[in-house]
């Protein structure tokens, strides 16, 4: 007998690194390539002789070589699927897997190779060489001669690669023949059959899946499990294994899996459903898992590809979802539980543990049942909470608390979102709904005007930031809170203006001061709110009392005119209060840090309450006569201060409006050119008399109206000044002097018995004084005498009489004592005067403004505005010749508004007065005539 050896050719072995392969000569040179053919033929016949002497020798020698792996038959299930031809004729694919899993199996299981191959060989015909073809594998080819038994190589196994190579024609020898292979102890086997072995792998299968559901350990290793899997996809079982494992897995969910879970739940509340849920979840998770990496090669293989089929993972929440989550009585309780959970955590500030419902929303989220069962109840279930809580804080709590308690629920609204990973668009309908039940519906409550004007008057910036953001969230905050804004700032204002006190100007800087921080903070600049801010200022500012007289009305004109007057007098020193103070931290943060920054901003700062007046003609009054007496008495605290308010106020109202102002000041600077030729000059020096000589030249268009009070000055003083007079007018012919003496002063140089002093006193009270000089240091003036001395008028003196006797410095005793001066007092010089300072300022109250004055500016101020009215009247009537009576009074009011707004009655005076004059006349139907 004769026996087989199956070889590995070079051209397919793939050996070590180092070592040689141990292969027989034919083996070796049948496939060396094309070019040796020849050779090949030649080395055969050598063979074949060589062969037929040595057969008889070693005829019953039986050599045994183990087989390679490669040529090695199939020993598993697997591959004995893989080798048995299929229903179709066609070979299955040999799985990449077998050669490892056979590799140690003995070699005494051959024996159907024998069997399978012992068909090919005989039925073949009478060739050297006969191919097998194996799919999936290199071709191998198996060449049997009549060789020898002592030959180790009687057949070679060749592997070739595509395209094969030409087969080399057999030499026949003498004695060659078809052999007939025989193994000897051959066992034979029965043929295993699929559909057993399907069944005893399922049956495996079965039993794991059964211990899976029951928490036991799987006897069987995981490893052949998944092999049996693979296995039975690779026979083309996937369909029915799916099926099979889809029965099985519904089985246990709808059936044990849910009976544990109605166990466990019972009649509990329904947060104790949820604990059930979740653990049925955890577990069916786990359960899942496992069964997933068994049926690992059915998921990819089978389900993966299947565009109808749903993969394990996928089957086993759509089980889970039918049966559990989505059950008529379970999944019900189950949402409640979980919307119990969440208002518990409201209400509590978040005392409900992580782990109780964020499992609970995962679950729900790869259910696919989130946005479908649970947002819309839960957005419902919230809707209805946050109504009832915002209508019990709206009217529990003030507007403060309400806004600290919104921010607080959306803050931990949105935490509570994260804390239990809600999806995005629950989180923005949570927004949504916070917003509309607690802002959009409780708006009355929030634009409140008597509760936001508390805000503001407390400067609650903090609030009113939260009040701004909440209301932004459903509109325009600015819209919303403009009612309140304007009420708040017309309401405060007019309280500040009808008071009528003095600091009316520091406390509507103050005001003004609060409203710009907080529309620069928690408005954040918003343009709708800054044009009510200027409206309401303007409002109030200018509102007009018709039961109060026209110089009440104009009060704030008057006292930002004296504001202005103080600050260029006095400098920012003068100032006291938080607004001096805020100034100051603002200068020196921009790097100022000096009174003159300090003054340049609070100009500024009065200059915004400026641009709101209407009558500026009261303002301008005010301000000329202030600033002429600031010139005169040279009382500016800072030129330069007083260039730039000019500059200010010339931008502000144009040039028309500060053209007598800037004449002012070249008045005061040609006065100083005139009175330095007048010192120069002969007449000057010859007739001074030790009199240091400064006159100021005005012009009477320019510089406020001044009265000629008359007054009997010194001889030498009266000579002198008519020197002057006589020198400026040969200098300026055509011009003429008149003098005015009640806005004079001097400085006198006084010995008292305690020491000398100068007194810096007005022209009035140098002239008393000097009358003592003619009578003995203890002798006294009565009230009549001095009168006569001086030539001044009763009210004059009665003021100038008590500046020196009942003011601060007494230079003058009056008998008897008391605060007021009659004319039956009589005075002395007081020779016991004394003071620390040298020099002593004593005209205080000249430059105080009386009660007088003050009235006689404001109807100064009436008296102008009826010509400019009349003035705009006559312009108009110029340009039409013929109006209606209601265009005139609109283009009048249009014309003057730069000067003050006029009302209609005062329009309509004027025009019955051009009338009367015969400036323009009436005709029918309200119509005016211009008269040429």
């Amino acid at each position: 007998m004769s026996e087989v050896d199956y070889c590995k050719s070079p051209a397919s072995s793939q050996q070590p690194k180092g070592k040689k392969r141990k292969q027989s000569p034919s083996a070796s040179s049948q496939h060396e390539g094309p070019k040796y053919r020849s050779q090949q033929q030649q080395h055969n016949q050598q063979q074949h002789n060589h062969n037929q002497q040595q057969v008889q020798q070693k005829q019953h020698q039986q050599v045994q070589q183990p087989l390679p792996q490669e040529s090695r038959h199939p020993q598993t299930i697997s591959e004995l699927f893989a080798a048995v031809p299929s229903s179709n004729g066609s070979r299955p694919n040999t799985p990449t897997t077998t050669s490892s899993s056979t590799s140690k199996r003995p070699r005494s299981s051959i024996e159907p190779t024998a069997e399978i191959y012992k068909s090919r060989y005989t039925t073949a015909p009478p060739t050297p060489s006969t191919m097998l073809n194996f799919s999936n594998q290199n071709k191998v080819t198996i060449d049997l001669t009549d060789s020898s038994p002592n030959s180790h190589a009687t057949g070679t196994v060749n592997r070739t690669s595509t395209p094969r190579l030409p087969r080399v024609p057999f030499q026949p020898g003498p004695h060659s023949a078809a052999q007939k292979l025989v193994v000897k102890n051959l066992r034979t086997t029965v043929k295993g059959s699929p559909e057993v072995y399907y069944e005893q792998t399922w049956k495996s299968l079965d039993a794991a899946l059964t211990a899976i559901f029951s928490g036991e350990r799987i006897s069987t290793s995981l490893e052949e499990l998944y092999r049996g899997t693979e296995n039975l996809c690779r026979a083309d079982k996937s369909a029915l294994t799916y099926e099979k494992l889809k029965t099985r897995m519904d089985g246990y969910v709808g059936g044990k899996l849910k009976d544990e879970l109605n166990e466990r739940a019972g009649r509990s509340d329904d947060e104790v459903v949820v604990k059930a849920v979740e653990a049925a979840w955890t577990k069916w998770c786990s359960q899942l898992n496992m069964i997933r990496s068994i049926f690992l090669y059915l998921d990819r293989s089978y389900l993966l590809s299947a565009p109808n089929l749903q993969t394990i993972w996928e089957t086993g929440l759509s089980l889970f979802r039918t049966h559990i989550a989505s059950d008529d009585k379970i999944g019900p309780r189950f949402l409640r539980g979980i919307f119990s959970l969440f208002e518990k955590d409201r209400q509590s500030q978040g005392a409900v543990e992580i782990s109780s419902l964020r499992p609970c929303i995962r679950m729900l989220s790869n259910l696919n049942i989130y946005t479908s069962d649970f947002e819309p109840e839960f957005i419902s279930i919230s809707r209805d909470y946050f109504s009832r809580f915002a209508e019990r804080e709206a009217h529990t709590k003030k507007l403060a608390g309400y806004l600290a308690e919104c921010d607080r629920q959306l803050d931990r609204e949105s935490c509570r979102c994260d804390k239990f990973q809600l999806d995005l668009s629950t989180k923005r309908e949570l927004e949504s709904v916070l917003e509309e039940q607690m802002v959009e519906n409780q708006m009355l409550v929030l634009t409140d005007t008597e509760s936001v004007g508390a805000l503001l008057k407390e400067t609650d910036i903090k609030s009113l930031a939260s009040l701004s953001s909440l209301l932004n969230r459903v509109g325009d905050a600015g819209a919303l809170l403009k009612p309140a804004w304007e009420n708040y700032i017309i309401v405060h204002g007019t309280s500040i203006i009808q008071d009528q006190d003095t600091e009316m100007v520091s406390h509507l800087l103050e005001f003004k001061s609060s409203l710009d921080k907080i529309w620069a903070g928690p408005f954040k600049k918003n343009d709708d709110l800054a044009y009510s801010l200027r409206e309401s200022f303007s409002t109030f500012i200018n509102a007009r009392n018709p039961k109060m007289q026209h110089a009440n009305n104009s009060k704030p004109a008057e006292m930002i005119a004296k504001y202005v007057d103080l600050l260029l007098r006095s400098g920012v020193k003068a100032l006291t209060g938080s607004t001096t103070r805020r100034d100051r931290d603002e200068a020196e943060h921009a790097n100022f840090g000096d009174e003159d920054a300090e003054l340049a901003i609070q100009l500024e700062n009065v200059l915004d309450l400026f641009r709101f007046i209407h009558g500026k003609d009261v303002f301008e009054a005010f301000y000329k006569k202030d600033l002429a007496r600031r010139l005169l008495m040279g009382r500016s605290a800072s030129a330069d201060a007083e260039r730039s308010m000019l500059t200010k106020l010339k931008t502000e109202c144009g040039s028309g409006f500060t053209h007598n102002l800037e004449c002012m000041f070249k008045d005061m600077e040609l006065s100083k050119e005139t009175m330095n030729g007048f010192k120069s000059s002969k007449a000057g020096i010859d007739k001074s008399n030790g009199v240091d000589l400064n006159v100021h030249i005005l012009s009477m268009s320019a510089w406020p109206t001044y009265p000629d009070v008359p007054i009997s000055l010194p001889e030498d003083l009266a000579e002198y000044l008519e020197t002057f007079k006589e020198f400026y007018v040969e200098k300026h012919k055509g011009k003429k002097l008149m003098w005015r003496h009640a806005l004079a002063h001097c400085v006198l140089k006084a010995h008292f018995p305690r020491g000398n002093k100068e007194l810096v006193v007005s022209a009035f009270q140098a002239v008393v004084l000097l009358l003592f000089n003619s009578i003995g240091p203890t002798q006294s003036l009565s009230y009549t005498s001095i009168m006569e001395a001086s030539g001044l008028p009763d009210r004059e003196i009665n003021r100038t009489l008590q500046s020196l006797a009942c003011g601060k410095f007494r230079v003058l005793v009056k008998t008897p004592r008391g605060k007021d001066v009659n004319k039956t007092d009589t005075f002395t010089l007081n020779n016991s005067f004394e003071d620390n300072k040298f020099r002593i300022k004593i005209n205080q109250i000249q430059l105080k403004e009386t009660k007088e004055e003050n009235k006689e500016t404001h109807e100064r101020v009436a008296q102008d505005r009826q010509y400019e009215t009349q003035a705009a009247i006559i312009r108009i009537m110029k340009s039409r010749k013929t109006i209606k009576h209601v265009e005139l009074i609109q283009q009048t009011i249009e014309q003057t508004k730069n000067r003050g707004v006029l009302d209609v009655s005062e329009i309509k005076q004027n025009i019955e007065k051009l009338i009367d004059k015969e400036y323009m006349e009436r005709l029918e139907d309200d119509v005016y005539h211009y008269v040429t």
